[in-house]
């Protein structure tokens, strides 16, 4: 049902601003532990992937009337994961405990943007939900040093039905800004926040080898990226220049002194 309404609210604007764009950066992974168990954040995650964003039409559907206005942004994402906690299993004084994963991640975000210097700069939010699914490649255990974080031991972590969620599902949360390169190309970078409902491992209700209730996972990233932006009214033809004169209302003054409004 949300899918059809959202078809049928994009067919019925002619105006539209679109964005076909990649990104890539880097950040840092963490969990939520219930009962709380201290877990550091743990840097170095990378994370990339490629985005849409759509933008309709203005108060009258005739064109981006509005400087201030919002839009649907969708994403395909990889993005690595991970977590550290004393560990329980071992001498919680010596030993941390430690896993990495990879993830496919689809964050679906509305997006209001504040345009600026002539159009030129590009202030945005994300804001919306998330749904991830996490890969057998990539996924690692660990044993680290407390003291030194030197590598103690390292195995291919086995996902078991049983104990694991490979889906999960949260929010999401960011602000960015885009740059426009030229009439087409516009540089953008963000600053992301993802915030964790599902929990990465089964909790102690469901599956008695763990000592938690909740464990959610959150990711902090920063990403630049290109995109390449079409504005069109019903054709390929409709440029950030022809927006924007249509927009201006010009006067002109007959003999008789009448004023004529005559809209571009």
């Amino acid at each position: 049902m949300l899918a059809l309404m959202l078809m049928v609210g994009l067919g019925t604007m002619s105006a539209q601003r679109q964005y076909f764009g990649f990104k890539g950066g880097w950040g840092e992974g963490d969990v939520r532990l219930y009962p709380h168990w201290t877990t550091p954040p743990v840097w170095g995650k990378l994370n990339g992937g490629f985005f849409w964003v759509y933008y309709g039409g203005g108060k009258d559907s005739a064109y981006l009337a509005d400087e201030y206005t919002g839009g649907v942004c969708v994403e395909v994402e990889f993005l690595q994961r991970g977590f550290q906690y004393a560990a329980l299993d071992r001498n919680t004084k010596t030993y941390t405990y430690g896993r990495a994963m990879n993830s496919i991640m689809v964050p679906v975000m509305w997006q209001p943007h504040a345009l600026l210097m002539d159009d030129r700069l590009r202030i945005f939010l994300n804001a919306g939900v998330t749904l991830s699914y996490n890969l057998d490649w990539g996924s690692k255990e660990f044993y680290l040093l407390t003291e030194t974080g030197e590598l103690v031991d390292e195995y291919d972590y086995e996902w078991i039905s049983v104990r694991d969620n490979r889906w999960g599902y949260g929010l999401v949360v960011g602000l960015g800004a885009g740059l426009r390169l030229s009439e087409r190309w516009e540089a953008m970078a963000e600053a992301r926040y993802y915030f964790g409902y599902s929990d990465i491992v089964k909790r102690k209700t469901i599956y008695l080898g763990t000592q938690f209730l909740r464990s959610p996972l959150d990711n902090i990233n920063f990403s630049v990226g290109v995109a390449y932006c079409w504005e069109h009214s019903g054709s390929w033809s409709f440029s950030p220049a022809k927006r924007k004169a249509m927009r201006v209302v010009q006067t002109e003054v007959l003999p008789s002194g009448t004023i004529v409004e005559i809209n571009q």
